[in-house]
């Protein structure tokens, strides 16, 4: 029997010092007056409300003792809050337990650390948030009836913030919330996994699953370990069926050997078992093949009893390791061979949900992990700042076919970023990773195990040669999880920085890479994305504003403006990615209010990204790996380099990276986005994963405001179309426009097949002038709208017709509702400009929402119109 300990049934209570004893419910022996005092305190109020799984800090919010930490300069409120115990307290009733029945108090996680109580009596503890528990309290509930459980969470331990020293570091814990450069300082306590009662005579306990496929991809296996609790001197046996939907694939009865050492009362048998499986059918990742995977259950069975079941999914794939074409000599193999097959890694780095990692509710995790998965993504690398990833997400990459790197939690210093080397701290490293590995070994989508974020010393990104803790992850590695990928760090160097003056100074240095997480400028940003050396280029960016509806919820109407660094909540959410001197720049110092910004800031990020990218992209197969930073935000900031918000919606920028991911494209390789009085020019560039035969052609048409071409040029397609290619270089002088040109225009690529069939067609916004000022004096075009939707509402067509007026540029549909609402919306959008006379169709998806659905549809130079449940069609 499960009894689920979850929900709202908790009260919590601060403790300074060792004033939780007053509250457990144990006898007070003290000096003085304090005696009574805690007696007092038990009878008295002062409880509060709490949630389980859950954060300290939530809960004090929703108790009305802290503002929400998520507005404005809050979070400065909740600062106190981890220095403080806290006491988790219900009561729990029982029946009495029968004859060799258990009672074993289960607790997922506790972040930093816990001591349990039963009526006022010690029953164990909890080291660790990745450490899950299976305390048993038979002696104290063994009568039934009423009984008091008390959790003591104890004060966060010290650690670092990012300008810190990470030597300084001693525990195997995210480091986002002690101060990051898009978190604020709020440490996360609580009980933050699940806390349940397993009452009975037999129990299972530390299952772990691992599947593996020989690299025939014809032959594979599942090696399963147990162990099973009964009481002494009772024979058991482990049931395991291997299903594939319902069709039992293999079974077995594995009787239980002998016990390992334990209690009086109670045996534990530990059961390994390995089953083999045929013609497995394979997992593949996201558009290369189907996920197929295979249930494996599990249950322990006496002659008088059986344990509560336990289940998993499991898929089978292969990879190995080759190093990139025409990688320099001593590089690191970057090139994953799946299946058999050469597959690019192209993804996004992922952090934590929610600063408040117990808050995080599995519906965001799915919905997350979908956006990503929608936008053609195959690998979310996990940064070493923030969690080793929960079941529920790594469930969710499974189903989406995201492969998953996976960092250990220790991460770079802004003074120092090697970590600790004291035997202490390497023990406590080996005992993490024997926590962490085993119940992540099941998961088809585990690619990789990394020893953290940007760790290093004077001589560059470290290894393990050069880190005893490094050293230590690695052969824990080895040992739980035989031919799973290490990398000792991110990058890996051996050059960290992807700079113009490094690429410079040692070309052949860049094979992993970070940064920059900055647009660099009109020209620059294009300089360096086009002469990228990098084998993997596993972190950079660039930074934007919030999504309107999230900016309206955390900045107070009376801080909105100004909206750079010179506004103090500006800086406090997102100093570090506040580029409004930039943006103010570029767009000729003409940006007088937040939505300007907004949008200019957008779509520079926009822009900047999805270049960055396809650059990385049109070097393929040599560079193998292409993770921007980041998918989402842990922490509302006002400015941010993530692509989707904390409330979970995209930005701009998340919808040109899914046009850059695409399996076939033609690209645009351009020298700069102005061009005042120069030569503009294009290259274009074709791919194709599946492949194409020889035949098609490319145009390339330089556009004006109102849409029409120019110029133009255009190529055959003599030769097959599969690794990145040029087709040929277009440049137009200034001379030949002459009254032709206008302030802004648009390079228009089509890509034909032989049968004359669109494969891809991509639209560039360039500026003639030195800014993109002229894009705030775009004459007004007119578009009508349409809504149609599903029979259960769930969905949304709206399509759009350019009727009137020059290019639009920026269209976007935006969540309009209240703040208070739940859920998200879910669109397939297109960040092309609109052409006169085109159309653009926007399908939308709502999630988990609460009414009334509104959007909101709106464009640099189109009016803004409101799309609400009873809209219907509508003109501007």
């Amino acid at each position: 029997m499960i009894v689920d300990l979850g929900g709202d049934g908790w009260s919590i209570r601060e403790a300074l010092g060792d004033t939780w004893q007053w509250f457990v419910d144990k006898a007070v022996v003290a000096r003085n007056n304090t005696g009574s005092a805690a007696d007092a305190a038990q009878r008295t109020p002062g409880w509060l409300p709490a949630r389980v799984p859950g954060a300290i800090i939530a809960d004090l919010h929703r108790a009305g003792e802290l503002s929400d930490p998520y507005v404005g300069r809050n979070s400065r409120h909740a600062e106190w809050v981890a220095t403080r115990s806290w006491v988790y307290r219900r009561d729990v009733d029982l029946p009495p337990l029968g004859v060799g029945e258990r009672a074993v108090l289960c607790l997922d996680g506790i972040d930093p650390a816990a001591s349990v109580y039963v009526d006022g009596r010690f029953a164990g503890r909890v080291d660790g948030l990745y450490h899950s528990a299976r305390i048993d309290v038979t002696g104290y509930v063994s009568d039934g009836g009423p009984h008091r459980l008390a959790i003591v969470v104890e004060p966060a331990p010290p650690s670092e913030p990012q300008v810190g020293r990470t030597e300084r570091v001693q525990v195997h814990a995210p480091r986002l919330g002690h101060g990051w450069d898009f978190c604020p300082r709020l440490i996360h306590q609580g009980i933050w996994r699940g806390v349940r009662l397993d009452v009975g005579r037999c129990q299972l306990a530390g299952v772990t699953v691992r599947p593996e496929l020989d690299s025939d991809l014809r032959s594979a296996r599942v090696h399963l370990a147990a162990d099973v609790e009964v009481p002494s001197g009772t024979e058991a046996t482990l049931e395991v069926v291997l299903r594939a939907g319902v069709e039992v694939i293999a079974a077995a009865h594995v009787p239980a050997g002998p016990p390992e050492p334990s209690t009086e009362r109670t045996d534990v048998h530990r059961v390994e078992h390995v089953m083999e499986v045929a013609e497995p059918r394979l997992w593949w990742p996201r558009g290369l093949g189907e996920q197929h995977r295979y249930t494996v259950q599990v249950r322990a069975v006496t002659n008088d009893g059986a344990s509560t079941p336990w289940s998993g999914a499991v898929g089978f794939r292969h990879v190995t390791w080759v190093a990139n074409h025409g990688a320099p000599p001593g590089a690191l193999p970057y090139t994953a061979i799946v299946n058999g097959r050469r597959t690019e890694l192209i993804g996004w780095n992922w952090a934590p949900a929610d600063a408040l990692y117990g808050e995080i509710d599995a519906r965001k995790v799915a919905h997350l992990v979908d956006v990503a998965a929608r936008s053609g993504a195959r690998l979310l690398r996990v940064w070493g700042g923030g969690l080793v990833e929960t079941p529920e997400f790594y469930d969710a990459c499974d189903r989406a076919g995201l492969f998953v790197w996976q960092e250990f939690s220790q991460s770079s210093s802004g003074m120092q970023s090697a970590p600790a080397d004291s035997a202490q701290f390497i023990e406590h490293l080996r005992a993490e990773a024997r926590a962490v590995i085993p119940p992540r070994l099941r998961h088809p989508s585990l690619l990789l195990w990394g020893g953290g974020n940007e760790l290093e010393d004077d001589d560059g990104p470290l290894d393990d040669d050069r880190s005893p803790a490094l050293a230590a992850l690695h052969e824990q590695v080895a040992a739980l999880d035989p031919g799973r990928a290490w990398l000792p760090t991110s990058p890996t160097g051996p050059r960290f920085a992807n700079r113009l003056d490094v690429i410079d100074t040692d070309p052949d240095g860049m094979h992993d890479v970070h940064g920059p997480w900055e647009h660099q400028g009109t020209e620059e940003h294009y300089t360096l994305y086009n002469r990228g050396q990098a084998l993997a280029h596993t972190e950079f960016g660039v930074e934007g504003m919030a999504n309107r509806r999230l900016w309206s919820r955390l900045i107070p109407v009376a801080d909105r403006w100004p909206v750079g660094r010179d506004n103090p909540v500006y800086r406090h959410l997102g100093d570090w990615w506040n580029n409004a001197e930039l943006v103010q720049q570029v767009f000729g110092g003409r940006l007088d209010d937040p939505d300007a910004f907004r949008r200019a800031s957008q779509l520079l990020q926009a822009t900047g990204l999805t270049y960055a990218v396809e650059a990385d992209r049109r070097r393929w197969p040599r560079c193998s790996i292409t993770l921007p930073w980041q998918l989402a935000e842990s922490y509302p900031n006002a400015w941010c380099t993530a692509v989707v918000d904390h409330a979970g919606e995209a930005k701009p920028a998340l919808h040109a990276v899914r046009r850059s991911y695409r399996p076939e494209r033609v690209t645009a390789r351009v020298d700069r986005l102005t061009h005042p009085g120069g030569v503009v020019a294009v290259e274009p560039w074709l791919w194709s994963e599946p492949g194409r035969p020889r035949g098609g052609r490319v145009e390339a048409r330089l556009l004006d405001e109102a849409g029409r071409c120019v110029a133009h040029e255009s190529w055959q397609i003599d030769d097959p179309v599969g690794r990145p290619r040029s087709v040929g270089r277009f440049e137009v002088k200034p001379s030949a426009l002459g009254d032709a040109a206008t302030p802004i225009m648009f390079w228009d690529l089509h890509w034909q097949d032989a049968a004359g069939e669109l494969v891809d067609r991509e639209t560039v916004l360039l500026s003639t002038g030195h800014d993109l000022a002229p894009l705030l004096d775009l004459a007004p075009a007119e578009l009508v709208f349409h809504v149609e939707r599903s029979s259960d509402d769930r969905r949304w067509t709206v399509t759009v017709d350019h009727v009137a007026g020059p290019v639009v540029v920026g269209l976007q549909l935006s969540d309009d509702r209240p703040l208070e609402s739940s859920g998200w919306f879910v669109v397939d959008a297109d960040p092309r400009p609109l052409l006169p006379g085109h159309q653009r169709r926007f399908t939308v998806e709502w999630r988990h929402d609460t009414g009334p659905r509104r959007l909101l549809l709106e464009a640099w130079n189109v009016p803004p119109a409101t799309l609400t449940d009873d809209a219907e069609e509508s003109t501007r």
